[in-house]
């Protein structure tokens, strides 16, 4: 059973901290440095300082990024900068993008809503579904911040059941007032409505405890929440319905540091080249390709990859997993192909936006890229639900949900 409450969120007071659009950003997971620095110029404010801060060669045990963020979160409540509403809420999130060329018709405009919520964790997690394995190193870094600032500072993102889109329905109709904020994160648009209705939030609390809820994004945060329940009694989660017809999942594709050529896989696959890696991405999202396909680049050159039935059947059956979780595209990836090229998973590298893959084969920040189908939703609802994990970092919720809209702290902050 999932059990949910509205809460009294932190949120930007425009009057003290500028533009919200100069404070948001996207979540931590999806900045790389140079994004870093952009966002720390857009504001002395912005989320990023708190989620994502900057780390330096001199960092020490007392003076470091986590210890930076804790400083900037009492600063900016002692200021005002962060203001607790005075009456709990659910907060309604609309988020308007724009899917990336090659993974959407191009130029379909989507609005995906949602809810943002504390989710309890006292009574365990028997009705959250985790679909994919984590990995330590974004667990300990995501436990230290937790252990120095105080707060859920991002929502991690899940997704329900909602078989005909009844709560889908009464979510619309109790956003059909003015917002409560709005503001832009590039060419995305976010508005936000703080929903004190009781029918509703009653409503969406009892839906919550029919079906179990999958995540969709931010198993890492999860895990190291439910780990410090003690310090952390709910969990800040942003909840979208099944039935949204925006909710978009999109593959995460694979950089390599290192070109292994593709020799190696001839005794499981037929390999044929293409123009350029942009082709292979439109025939790997095709009505073309079959599981068992895949696009692999290196350099300039750019191939059509298809795993041999009988071989996929060979590695199935001695894979020692589950049948339908090892004939995975990802499963048979990591388990059969990059062990045939001798590619370990230090080599590896992931992005859900064809365009860093481009950039990175272009620049040689990467000597190899494989590129994947989209995993469908009903399928990794089905396979979590049996009890089945996908390796790291198999799915990409797009786009995720913007960071700095709502915080919910530990402890309630005084009012100034």
């Amino acid at each position: 059973m999932v059990r949910i409450s509205p809460f009294r969120a932190l949120r930007y007071d425009p009057a003290r901290a500028g533009e919200l659009s100069c404070a948001v950003s996207p979540p931590y997971d999806v900045i790389d440095a140079q994004h870093q620095e952009r966002l720390y110029a857009a504001s002395p404010y912005n989320i990023v300082r708190l989620i994502l801060g900057r780390q330096s060669p001199t960092d020490t045990d007392d003076d470091n990024r986590y210890t930076r963020a804790r400083r900037d979160y009492d600063a900016w409540c002692r200021q005002g900068i962060l203001r607790q509403d005075a009456t709990p809420a659910l907060y309604a999130i609309e988020h308007a993008f724009t899917p990336p060329p090659l993974t959407d018709p191009v130029g379909v405009r989507r609005t995906r809503l949602g809810v943002i919520a504390v989710l309890d964790l006292d009574d365990g997690v028997e009705g959250v579904l985790k679909h994919e394995q984590t990995l330590a190193g974004p667990k300990e870094d995501r436990t230290r911040l937790l252990e120095a600032v105080p707060a859920n500072l991002e929502p991690i993102f899940c997704v329900y059941p909602d078989a005909v889109g009844g709560m889908q329905r009464q979510l619309a109709a109790a956003c059909q007032v003015p917002p409560t904020a709005a503001t832009t994160l590039g060419t995305e648009g976010v508005r936000l409505w703080a929903i004190q209705d009781a029918n509703f939030i009653a409503a969406f609390k009892q839906h919550l405890t029919s079906l179990p809820v999958l995540i969709a994004d931010g198993h890492h945060r999860f895990e190291v929440g439910f780990a410090n329940r003690d310090r952390c009694r709910g969990l800040m989660v942003y909840f979208v319905s099944m039935a949204d017809p925006a909710l978009v999942v999109h593959p995460i594709h694979r950089l390599l540091d290192r070109a292994p050529g593709t020799q190696a896989l001839g005794s499981v696959c037929e390999v044929e080249p293409v123009a350029d890696g942009p082709a292979a991405l439109d025939w790997v999202l095709g009505q073309g390709a079959k599981q068992g396909s895949f696009g692999y680049c290196e350099g300039g050159t750019a191939y059509r990859v298809r795993v041999r039935p009988e071989a996929r059947e060979r590695w199935v059956v001695g894979s020692g997993q589950p049948s339908d979780l090892a004939r995975l595209d990802v499963s048979v990836l990591h388990g059969l192909l990059f062990p045939a090229m001798g590619v370990s998973s230090e080599q590896v590298r992931y992005t859900g936006n064809p365009s860093e893959v481009w950039a990175a084969l272009r620049s040689g920040s990467a000597k190899a890229a494989w590129l994947l189908r989209e995993t469908p939703l009903a399928i990794v609802y089905k396979l979590a639900e049996a009890g089945h994990v996908m390796p790291p970092k198999s799915t990409y919720f797009y786009p995720k949900v913007p960071s700095g809209l709502t915080i919910n702290p530990f402890v309630d902050v005084p009012v100034r």
